[in-house]
């Protein structure tokens, strides 16, 4: 069966109400953490600044490396499924087609032009951004984030059929190449601002999130344990074998061999760039869902995951 249901964790919604913490659990350190209702879905870093947004409008800020957490919340009514540091300026997305941009201080709804949630968002500093959502959503700036247009795509010729495939994840190139993943383990890369597209993976299952490491070296996760490697800039695509079925929700992967992966109930590391795995059972992760990984840069790398309860957690 076609896997068209998003999954169970991005449709918790809740009002949040957080407070910091840390608490060493050996492979694992508690961060942040709110109430049993909150739930963070994506995380990103520029350097030693980093945000996380969730529920209800939720955005968490950190300036140390992920350290401590600042909730500066926008509370809207709609949960914040994406969010990009890397660009010109932070962008975050989600329900309802929202996108808000962060210019001199000050969080700014922009007008996305669709109403279809919007998943991922990522930007160049060159003013490219690209965010994807459900049922085919496909937006494009050229400014930064401040402007929105839609992308168009002939699904019928890529899947054979009249679907419109929710797209999970997005990834912006500084040299403005663009790749996507989402349902049918769909990995697609656009050279020319999205106007031609070419299929680099398919298949039956669903795709939630990919991570580059640069140019030709990247990783994607997905439905039933699957995790994808390529070293040849996506032309093709090795499957690895992780001994789990549990849905792997985002990767991080970095030159030196380290792989991170978290999922539901499930979170694996590897530091051989996927040849073996460690599966992590410490703490609540055996029994819980961690939606989004990411890793701070500069003087400290840090490698932290968000998702239920408002959690941020570093992988040690």
């Amino acid at each position: 069966m076609v896997f068209r249901a998003l999954c169970s964790i991005l449709l918790l919604l809740g009002i949040s109400s957080a407070h910091g913490a840390e608490a060493e659990e050996g492979l694992l350190t508690e961060r942040y953490r709110g109430i049993a209702h909150d739930a963070l879905y994506d995380v990103c870093f520029d350097q030693e600044n980093g945000m996380a947004v969730g529920v209800a409008g939720t955005v968490l800020e950190t300036a140390d490396a992920g350290i401590t957490w600042t909730s500066t919340s926008m509370a809207l009514p709609a949960a914040l499924l994406g969010v990009d540091c890397l660009g010109q300026r932070p962008i975050v997305v989600g329900q309802g087609g929202i996108i808000y941009t962060k210019l001199g201080g000050a969080w700014q709804q922009v007008e996305s032009g669709t109403q279809e949630r919007l998943m991922s968002v990522s930007a160049n500093r060159q003013g490219l951004a690209v965010a994807v959502g459900g049922f085919g959503a496909l937006l494009k700036s050229v400014d930064g984030g401040q402007t929105w247009a839609s992308l168009s795509v002939d699904w019928e010729a890529v899947l054979n059929d009249f679907l419109e495939p929710h797209l999970y994840d997005v990834h912006v190139t500084e040299a403005g190449i663009i790749i996507l993943t989402g349902e049918f383990e769909l990995i697609m890369r656009s050279a020319d601002g999205g106007e031609t597209w070419e299929t680099l993976n398919k298949s039956d299952s669903s795709l939630f999130a990919m991570y580059w490491i640069d140019d030709a070296t990247g990783f994607a996760v997905g439905q039933n344990g699957k995790v994808l490697r390529t070293a040849d800039a996506g032309l093709s695509w090795e499957s690895l074998d992780v001994d789990t079925d549990q849905n792997l929700l985002d990767v991080w992967a970095d030159a030196d061999g380290s792989v991170v992966v978290s999922g539901i109930r499930t979170l694996l590391k590897s530091a051989d760039k996927g040849l073996s795995w460690l599966s992590v059972r410490e703490g609540d992760v055996s029994v819980q869902w961690y939606q989004a990984v990411a890793a701070s840069g500069g003087a400290e790398r840090n490698v932290v995951m968000v998702g239920h309860s408002g959690r941020v957690v570093q992988v040690n």
